[in-house]
């Protein structure tokens, strides 16, 4: 066993040699600049460096994914939106612990690596998500053009004095000769030379994936009126095939017209929110102040009954108090408490019984009838009244006189109707009849 150890030794540093050369050292180094404090607590989660859009690898070869990111509390990764951990029939990536998993590796890609990978960095408030596609090649040596890894942003802007950083990468390949050279350059357009590592420009190249994967920092320090314009990466493998990429480094244009606009459409924004509210604060001030005349209303109203109660009522007249009768129905009909019928009573002594079926189903009949009329007269002495109560009338409410009545709802009612049937006005139009509201008791 001793003599085994340092053979095993040198085996496991090697692999973790491997694993860390290609992980967790990838996402310590060339990070964003700093943030200030407030930038900070405004980004809250970020990610540090940039992140490649596409990878590419032979099968059987060794693979990582990376996503470099900070002040996270959780990170995800999905294959095709499935989480991880992931069956080897989908994919063979693992977590790495010591990249904090900021990496996932493969020993041996599979043709079921294929897909696109995405990691999610949240925090309590904050959720970042970042996507990249793995394309496998059934190939051992690859020969064709560079693919790009990484998509440059095609304008990218920056005030005098400010510090630039561009980045370009590209997948290249390795193939088994010794002189096989792979390059990237830097370029201005316009110039006729590559850019170098100076005083002003700074170059640094970054090569992974076991030298298939080639990129380049463009670092220009505190930039310049001269330094702005059109900037082209290239990218060539051995056989001299080339992939270019552009971007365009400008100042930010300040467009009055369209901030007049904007200016425009958020005080548009303003006054349009600003009198919705007062529409609001003024619409619910309007029911306030009518519900509280309406709760007053009804509360000083002593004739006003439980809308809740709904009185069919009948009306029997003789032609002495036709008019009358047409006033207290329409009296009556104005309030939602009252559905109302009136009835010409007839006092012959057959049609009388006949008033049995045509009370039936209403809660109150009312008779108007003259006292100066001598049928009538004989119908209300006490023994004909109780005779044409309980002899020919269901018992019933039925309202004639509301004097007796005692104090409801009801007999506010009825007393409010007499008075207005007794009004200057009424009796203006009924001088001629001596009439009165008599009861059956």
């Amino acid at each position: 066993m001793s003599n085994g150890r340092p053979l095993l030794l040198p085996l496991l540093l090697a692999v973790v040699s491997l694993v860390r050369g290609g992980s967790a050292a990838y996402c310590d180094e060339n990070l964003f600049p700093e943030v200030d404090e407030a930038q900070q607590l405004y980004s809250g989660v970020r990610f540090t460096k940039e992140l490649s859009t596409t990878e590419y690898g032979p099968l059987n070869s060794f693979k990582t994914l990376h996503c470099c990111g900070e002040r996270y509390l959780s990170l995800e990764w999905f294959k095709d939106n499935r989480p991880y951990p992931w069956p080897s029939d989908v994919s063979s990536f693992i977590l790495n612990p010591e990249s904090a998993n900021q990496t996932i590796y493969t020993r041996s890609l599979t043709s079921s690596d294929h897909g696109v990978y995405t990691c999610q960095l949240a925090n309590q408030t904050d959720i970042v998500n970042h996507s990249m596609k793995l394309v496998t090649f059934d190939v051992k040596s690859y020969w064709e053009d560079p693919l790009p890894t990484y998509e440059m942003v095609k304008i990218h802007y920056a005030l005098p004095g400010e510090f630039v950083r561009l980045y370009c990468e590209g997948f290249v390949g390795k193939v088994g000769l010794p002189d096989a050279v792979n390059t990237i350059t830097w370029k201005k357009i316009g110039e006729n030379q590559t850019i170098v590592s100076n005083e002003k420009y700074r170059i640094k190249e970054v090569i992974r994936e076991n030298d298939q994967v080639l990129g380049a920092f463009l670092f220009i320090n505190k930039i310049q009126e001269t330094d702005y314009g059109l900037y082209m990466c290239s990218i060539s493998n051995t056989d001299d095939q080339i992939v270019q990429q552009f971007t365009n480094i400008t100042k930010p244009v300040f467009n009055f017209e369209q901030s007049v606009k904007k200016v425009q459409r958020d005080l548009k924004l303003t006054i349009f929110v600003m009198i919705a509210i007062i529409l609001i604060v003024w619409k619910r001030r309007w029911f306030y102040l009518t519900y509280q005349k309406m709760k007053k209303k009804l509360e000083s109203d002593k004739y006003a009954l439980s809308e809740k109660t709904i009185h069919n009522v009948i009306v029997f007249y003789d032609e002495a108090n036709k008019e009358n009768a047409q006033y207290l129905v329409e009296n009556m009909e104005h309030r939602d408490n009252y559905i109302t019928k009136k009835y010409h009573i007839d006092f012959d002594e057959d049609l009388i019984k006949t008033q049995t079926d045509l009370v039936k189903g209403f809660d109150f009949a009312i008779y108007l009838l003259s006292s100066d009329d001598k049928i009538t007269s004989s119908l209300m002495k006490k023994s004909t009244q109780t005779s044409f109560v309980q002899d020919n009338v269901t018992p019933k409410k039925y309202i004639i006189d509301c004097t007796n009545m005692p104090v409801t709802p009801t007999k506010s009612w009825c007393d409010k109707i007499l008075a207005d049937l007794s009004s200057d006005d009424h009796a203006k139009r009924n001088k001629n009849t001596s009439n009165k509201l008599m009861r059956v008791v």
